[in-house]
C-alpha cells in the first residue's frame, strides 16, 4: 500500500465502484485481529487513515457509511529504527531501555508522526536475533523439508552441523532468519533434487549433510 491508488484499495473506489478490503474485511467480521506489515512503508494517507482509526475507532468507506473499529485490535510491525536498535547492540546496550530514543529518532526522520505513535497502547522495541534463536529457527526450517521428503519415502537427517551450517551461512544480521529459507532451498532442496533426478536417493534413504 505504498503507491496512490492505496486508499481505493483500503477503503473503496467511488469511481470504479469497488469496494475497499479493509472496509469489506470488518464489516464481516467485526471482531479480530488485524496485523499491519512493515507499517512505515505505507503511503501517508494510509497512515493518517488509521490516524483516525486508532484516535475514533471508525472510519468512512467509499460511500460515506461508517466502518466500526472498537473490536478490532490493531498490531502494526516496523523497521523503523533498525539501524540505531543494530548500533545499540553492538555497543553492549538494551535497546528496551532506550525506547524513547528511539521513538525520537523514528519521529525525527518523519516516519510517523507522534501523534500516531502515541495512539498505540504499547511500544515494544525488539533486539536483533541471537545465534541460539537462529539455530532455533533452522531446525524448524529443516524440520518443514523433513517432513516434505518424508512424502517421499526418504528422511533427512538434521544434526548440529546441518544446523550450524544453515545459521552461518544463511542468516544475515540486516534481514535475521529470512534469508536462511532461501539458503536452505538453493543448498539442502536442490542437492536433494538433483540427488532424486539421478535416480540415487531412493525410497527409505537417510540423507545426511556433512
Amino acid at each position: 500500500y505504498q503507491t496512490g491508488d492505496a486508499m481505493d484499495k483500503l477503503i473503496g473506489s467511488f469511481t470504479s465502484g469497488k469496494p475497499g478490503i479493509l472496509s469489506s474485511m470488518i464489516r464481516e467480521r467485526q471482531y479480530g485481529v488485524i496485523l499491519l506489515d512493515e507499517f512505515e512503508k505505507t503511503n501517508k494517507d494510509v497512515l493518517n487513515l488509521f490516524l483516525q482509526i486508532l484516535d475514533e475507532g471508525f472510519f468512512s468507506d467509499m460511500t460515506g457509511q461508517k466502518i466500526n473499529t472498537r473490536n478490532i485490535m490493531f498490531i502494526a510491525t516496523s523497521n523503523a529504527g533498525a539501524e540505531t536498535i543494530f548500533s545499540m547492540v553492538s555497543a553492549g546496550k538494551n535497546p528496551k531501555d532506550s525506547t524513547e530514543e528511539i521513538i525520537a529518532e523514528i519521529v525525527g526522520k518523519g516516519l510517523f508522526k507522534p501523534e500516531l505513535i502515541n495512539r498505540f497502547d504499547s511500544t515494544i522495541i525488539f533486539k536483533p536475533l541471537e545465534n541460539i534463536d537462529l539455530q532455533q529457527i533452522s531446525k524448524i526450517m529443516l524440520t518443514k523439508v523433513s517432513d516434505r521428503m518424508t512424502e517421499k519415502g526418504l528422511s533427512l537427517k538434521i544434526s548440529h552441523e546441518l544446523i550450524d551450517y544453515v545459521v552461518k551461512n544463511g542468516s544475515n544480521k540486516a534481514f535475521g532468519a529470512r534469508p536462511m529459507n532461501r539458503f536452505i532451498q538453493d543448498s539442502i532442496e536442490g542437492a536433494v533434487a538433483s540427488l532424486i533426478i539421478k535416480g540415487e536417493a531412493i525410497p527409505g534413504k537417510v540423507i545426511s549433510f556433512s
